[in-house]
């Protein structure tokens, strides 16, 4: 039987930029070669051209934030679509038997009708769930909710097979779409790390250092940067030693950037070489991951913490509870605690000798289940089932 080949379409600039949805798209595509797949890569909006109409579109969407004070997010817009579609429609899809979509619903709007392969949609919600949920998700005029609902209620009605990254994410899909779940499968994502990089082992914690604690993020509030911060300083209150390692950040909030205990290492970009090796240095040097995210859907970040054995503490919201799982490799907290509750939880583990039971489960749980080698066999099982 021959190898099924897939046509990977995303909005990345190219198969290598792992950048484009905090790398996933990268490693989801090699993943998929590495699964035996042969795979090729099309940008959904290279070499577009704005018409006279898509200008006036444009225009008329930045008229409506300003005098309405809303965001407005193109990318989940009909406009998107119809920028998309000019793109999608000079493509031969004939040699192909998949049609692989990472999070973008509008590229599976945009797609021509004659296109008959079967489609698979790798999401980590649905745009719905993300309404006032997400800060860049928030405060949308009525018009971009509808466009965005249609387009998402759109691409998962037509897609064969959705790969939802939690059971949260399965569930809303569910809810917002009406859809069968027999046609969602569930699988977690991988670190977005070269699996090389990553020691995939529990960490040896020295007592007699500070606890270095970790955060990482670009959004500062919605990544609860401030929860953080205030359960590291009550941690010192309780004198106990800390190191607060930030990355993400290319500037930290001024109330908190000459805190002496607080190392920010700045944004690293993982499409720099230099950046990326500095990145795998700080992980390798921290004790505790603590990422009270207020929203989130399936992070990333935590899979990489569980990558270098970190002891994971957060907000039980949105997907987390397929990242992390309470007394294993971390604990999760209602989204009613702040700063004063996440002291008290890691200063126990502390006082229960714990940390380090629960960095064997973070790297037990990195291995099981959060590497992009699992996410392919997973994954290759459900699309044979195609």
């Amino acid at each position: 039987m021959s190898l099924k080949r897939i046509l990977y379409i995303s909005t990345a600039k190219d198969q290598n930029d792992r950048k484009e949805w905090s790398g996933t798209v990268y490693y989801s595509l090699h993943a998929l070669e590495n699964a035996g797949y042969i795979v090729d890569y099309v940008n959904a909006l290279a070499g577009i051209q704005q018409d006279f109409i898509d200008k006036l579109w444009v225009r008329y969407w930045c008229w409506i934030a300003n005098h309405l004070k809303k965001n407005v997010r193109f990318d989940e817009s009909f406009y998107t679509a119809r920028m998309m579609r000019k793109v999608l429609a000079k493509i031969d899809y004939s040699d192909y038997d998949i049609i692989f979509v990472p999070t973008d619903m509008c590229i599976i709007s945009a797609l021509p009708s004659r296109v008959k392969q079967k489609i698979v949609h790798l999401v980590d919600a649905p745009v719905q769930s993300l309404f006032e949920y997400y800060t860049e998700f928030s405060n949308l005029t009525w018009q971009n909710r509808q466009e965005a609902s249609i387009l998402t209620k759109r691409a998962f009605r037509r897609a064969d097979l959705i790969i939802a990254s939690s059971d949260w994410c399965k569930n809303e899909s569910v809810k917002h779409c009406c859809i069968d779940a027999s046609k969602i499968g569930v699988v977690e994502f991988g670190a977005n790390m070269n699996m090389a990089d990553i020691p995939g082992i529990a960490k040896k914690i020295d007592r007699s250092k500070p606890i270095r604690v970790y955060w990482s993020g670009v959004n500062w509030l919605r990544k609860g940067g401030d929860v953080a911060v205030e359960a590291c300083r009550e941690l010192i209150r309780r004198d106990i030693p800390i190191e607060l390692h930030i990355t993400g950040m290319s500037q930290l909030p001024a109330e908190v950037e000459n805190l002496p205990w607080i190392v920010s290492h700045g944004f690293l970009d993982k499409n720099d070489s230099e950046q990326y090796h500095k990145l795998i240095d700080v992980l390798k040097q921290m004790d505790i991951f603590l990422f009270p995210s207020r929203a989130e859907c399936s992070s990333i970040a935590l899979c990489e913490a569980n990558g270098f054995g970190l002891p994971c503490f957060v907000y039980d919201t949105g997907g987390t509870a397929n990242y992390v799982e309470n007394g294993k490799n971390g604990y999760m907290l209602p989204l009613s605690a702040g700063g004063k509750e996440f002291a008290d939880k890691i200063a126990e583990t502390i006082e229960k000798d714990e940390l380090i039971r629960l960095s064997q489960g973070a790297a037990e749980q990195y291995r099981a289940k959060l590497n992009w080698d699992v996410w392919h066999n997973k994954v290759k099982a459900l699309i044979t089932g195609l």
